[in-house]
């Protein structure tokens, strides 16, 4: 395979970055098919086949409403819809204010009544119709969401480069505060002492903005991350904003972050006065690497001048645009093109930016919105019916309690009582039957969670220092191995010179962060650009590998994503 050419910008004098690299690709190269966003599909009109029988087609579209608040517990929809590519409800054309206000309280007592659900109207327009006798038709866009007890979960990583201010967008988002231009946000939310002295995050955090079933945020100034459990019961939907380091020192805590959290979306912070520079380029290449749809906050616009503006949103623009990522730029100013984002954020294919300011709170009504509408990635219903998985990505030792461990169910349904597989373990990398003592989801004792959803367990007679990162739970019909050796096809995205055989790099698959060397590879050697299929040895413990599952590895300046295979 030969050497394609590369295109290396450089990353502010420091080589060749994860965005430079994906973003030098060409469609011609193999490796480019890696970091191609996909298109989403877009779900048929559920009123299809609506003509004469009006009655017949609102019965079908109320199946297709009672299903997606079953599957997801919220749908957004268009009453009065002339598309039959949207989500319509309701009759094809109306053309009077009182007919569509009728057909809402229809939609109203319908939900309320056979889905549990409230309703929130959250525009209402006029069309002009193309036809020749130009009526005007009457539309409303309804947000459609199950009421509080069992909460839709949407994981936001929050990255961007060091004193972009994303700690700080986290605490005024989650504080429903605005910040003072000296911290006063971000040490509501930093963990420890130093981070606070310093103002840089060095750890991962995961702060909840809890929003009820009518669109209305719960959080308050007096929100306490330690005792959210009552305003979390309270939530029908919650985004859980996982905050995540900026300093080119802790990349592999943000890596960990990225791939082992399992988020849904990445919002990537951007100081206005500072540009893409240094880790920012880095985390949005990770995040086209994993292929995690991400969306653009320009942070500090109150202070920036404009000439420095204009460069930044240039450079954004550049970026975008490049072969590797081709994503269409959205500038998001008003509602309309926040219901146009959110509806199409999950496809990957568009890039909203946002325009605020922490300090003056400019922007942030229309960001708040957005984080409103955006819908789970993860089709975590399908996997409910499977048998139980759970990764763990904490380990702590609750006086009174015993051993906990806090990760992310990947399947199933895991209850109080439950016996699991625990693994791989520490001292001979078997998988050992455990039992679950007790289960916390976001500070509330509960019976259950299920896919999806991050959660705290304590286990019985279990040692602390006999879990770690990075080890699973699972039911006993995976027949769960551990593996020292793995195949994956990878792509190199970046290297100085050539990867050989024995060739060591630090891999971030989900969970697993480790040290493993090249054993194997059916090609002589590796440059930047190519793609083969290699077979990697862990060199310190053996790993619970997942087939299908996407990674990325680096090793100084080299940097490369893979499948395992």
């Amino acid at each position: 395979m030969g050497a394609p050419e590369v295109e290396a910008e450089a990353s502010d004098g420091e080589g060749t970055g994860w965005a430079d690299a994906i973003t030098g690709l060409s469609e011609a190269q193999p490796a480019a098919s890696f970091c191609a966003g996909g298109a989403g599909e877009t779900e048929g009109d559920p009123r299809s086949g609506v003509g004469s029988e009006e009655e017949e087609g609102l019965e079908r579209g109320n199946a297709f409403l009672l299903g997606e608040l079953h599957k997801v517990g919220e749908v957004l929809v268009e009453v009065g819809s002339t598309s039959s590519s949207t989500h319509g409800w309701g009759p094809n054309a109306i053309e009077s204010e009182e007919e569509l206000e009728s057909c809402i309280e229809r939609l109203r007592s319908v939900a309320l009544e056979r889905g549990k659900a409230d309703i929130s109207v959250l525009r209402r327009r006029t069309i002009t119709e193309d036809s020749g006798a130009k009526r005007k038709l009457h539309l409303a866009d309804v947000e459609v969401r199950r009421r509080a007890g069992n909460p839709l979960e949407v994981r936001i990583a929050v990255v961007g480069n060091v004193d972009s201010g994303k700690s700080t967008m986290v605490g005024v988002l989650t504080r429903s505060m605005l910040d003072d231009g000296r911290g006063s946000a971000r040490q509501k939310i930093l963990k420890f002492s130093h981070e606070a002295q310093t103002g840089r995050t060095s750890s991962i955090g995961q702060h909840n903005l809890c929003i009820s079933s009518t669109g209305e945020i719960l959080n308050d100034s007096t929100f306490r991350q330690t005792q959210c459990g009552e305003v979390v019961a309270r939530s029908s939907k919650l985004i859980t904003m996982v905050d995540l380091a900026g300093h080119e020192k802790y990349f592999k805590t943000t890596a960990f972050g990225l791939t082992g959290n399992l988020p849904d979306y990445a919002m990537l912070i951007i100081g206005a006065n500072h540009g893409l520079i240094g880790m920012c380029k880095e985390h949005l290449g990770i995040a086209l690497a994993l292929k995690i749809p991400s969306f653009f906050v320009i942070t500090k616009i109150d202070i920036c001048p404009e000439h420095i503006f204009n460069n930044t949103m240039k450079s954004l623009h550049a970026v975008l645009k490049k072969p590797g990522v081709r994503k269409i730029p959205i500038m998001v100013r008003t509602q309309d093109d926040v219901m146009t984002c959110a509806r199409n954020i999950a496809s990957d294919t568009i890039a909203p930016i946002f325009l605020t300011s922490s300090v003056t709170g400019e922007g942030l009504d229309l960001l708040r919105q957005f984080m409103n509408l955006i819908p789970q990635r993860y089709e975590w219903f399908g996997k409910m019916s499977l048998d139980p998985e759970f990764i763990i990505d904490e380990t702590f030792a609750v006086p009174g309690v015993g051993t906990v461990v806090a990760g992310t169910v990947k399947s199933g349904v895991i209850g109080v009582n439950s016996t699991l597989l625990l693994g791989p373990d520490i001292a001979d990398s078997s998988f050992k039957p455990i039992a679950i003592k007790s289960i916390h989801y976001k500070r509330m004792v509960v019976d259950k969670v299920v896919a999806g959803q991050t959660a705290a367990l304590a286990l019985k007679r279990v040692k602390r220092n006999q879990v770690r990162k990075g080890m699973a739970l699972v039911a006993s019909s995976f027949q769960p191995e551990a593996s020292w050796e793995f195949d994956a096809d990878i792509a190199i995205l970046t290297h100085s010179t050539t990867i050989h055989l024995k060739y060591q790099a630090v891999i971030h698959c989900e969970i697993i962060r480790q040290a493993a060397k090249v054993v194997a590879m059916d090609c002589e050697k590796l440059r930047s650009g190519d793609r083969a299929i290699v077979r990697f040895r862990f060199l310190v413990r053996p790993e619970y590998v997942c087939r299908g599952t996407r990674f990325v590895f680096r090793e100084g300046k080299t940097k490369g994503i893979g499948l395992v295979v």
